[in-house]
This record gives C-alpha cells, structure tokens and sequence, in this order.
C-alpha cells in the first residue's frame, strides 16, 4: 500500500506540478489543503502518514503553525521552499521538519526525501518511547526506594524485609510493585 500524503500549499500555481510528483513517487496524495483551519480538520480526518508543506518564503507562522501540527499530530513533516535561508533552515528543523528542500524535485528524489523522513520519523518516535519509558521506570525504581526505606524506618525492617513486605502486598493485591509502593507512600503522608 503507498504511503499517504497530505499536501499542505498555499500557492496554487504549483499544486499540479507538485501533486504531480508526489504521485510519480508513488505516493497516494490523499488530500490538499491550503489554511490551517482545513489542516487540522484533515489530519483528523485521513490521518497521511507524512505531511509535506509548500512555502514559497516560509514566514515564522508557518514555522510555528507546522511546529503546532507536529506536536498535536506527530507525523514525517517536510517542507518544500523557494528560499535557500540556512537561518530558516534551522528554524524549520527546531520546528520538527525532518527535511526542507529547495524546489525543482524530481520523482525519485521526493521518495529518497519521503523515505528518509519517514524512517528517521521512525527513530525519533522510538527513541521517545524509550525514553519515556526508561523515566517510568527510573520513577517507579525511585518510590519503591522511598517506600521500602519508610517501612525500615517506621517498622525497624531491613531493607529485604521491607521490599519482601512490598512484594508479596503486590503479588496478594495482583498490582504493580510500583503502585503499592505508592500506596504506602501516600498512606504515611496522611
């Protein structure tokens, strides 16, 4: 099945043209939209699997508004653009474009650009993942920390009585270690 695409350009002269090239990489455009109001209404609505944005002098709104897109929709975003500014370049990678590319594209370089910012789209969204979940659970390691030396020091445990105490409420209750940590954190708080 082709990868999905959504068009977003505000210049009308060259939607044919671009939408052209889209469809000779063998991607299915499966919509264009021109305002930010028709952008989010689309994203919800055909969820494309990569946006590429048209911008003859992306302005700072346009940086900002695409900024928004891939914080609310986390999609490959790319931008196409007139203006060789490296100064915007950076702007427009801090905004989360994964590729900004001067016009006068050919087929077989928009799916070389497509492919590559899906699969770093890809990383990056990995990377996240596994960050956000290294953090979980560094914080659970770090109440279950907190919990077992509140049960040494207001039960006169040792620290493999109190996690042995944790463990088997946890495995009576079928709940996450974690959580009955938190349990026990929250009861000696009130």
């Amino acid at each position: 099945m082709a990868l999905r695409v959504l068009l977003v350009d505000r210049r009308s002269a060259r939607l044919s043209t671009l939408r052209a090239v889209i469809a000779d990489a063998g991607y299915d455009v499966v919509d264009v939209v021109s305002d930010e109001a028709d952008l989010y209404d689309a994203m919800e609505r055909l969820a494309p699997d990569a946006v590429i944005v048209g911008a003859d002098s992306p302005s700072r709104d346009v940086l900002e508004d695409v900024a928004t897109l891939g914080e609310r929709y986390p999609k490959p975003l790319l931008m196409l653009s007139s203006q060789d500014d490296r100064r915007l370049m950076a702007e427009a990678s801090a905004a989360g474009i994964s590729a900004y590319v001067m016009e006068g594209l050919s087929p077989a370089l928009v799916r070389s650009l497509v492919d590559v910012a899906v699969r770093q789209f890809q990383q990056v969204e990995t990377l996240r993942r596994e960050l956000a979940e290294t953090r979980e659970t560094l914080a659970d390691r770090q109440v279950i920390n907190r919990a077992k030396c509140l049960l040494m020091e207001r039960e006169a445990m040792s620290e493999q009585q109190a996690y042995a105490r944790l463990r088997k409420t946890a495995m009576d209750h079928s709940l996450p270690l974690a959580e009955i940590a938190r349990r026990v954190m929250t009861r000696a708080a009130e």
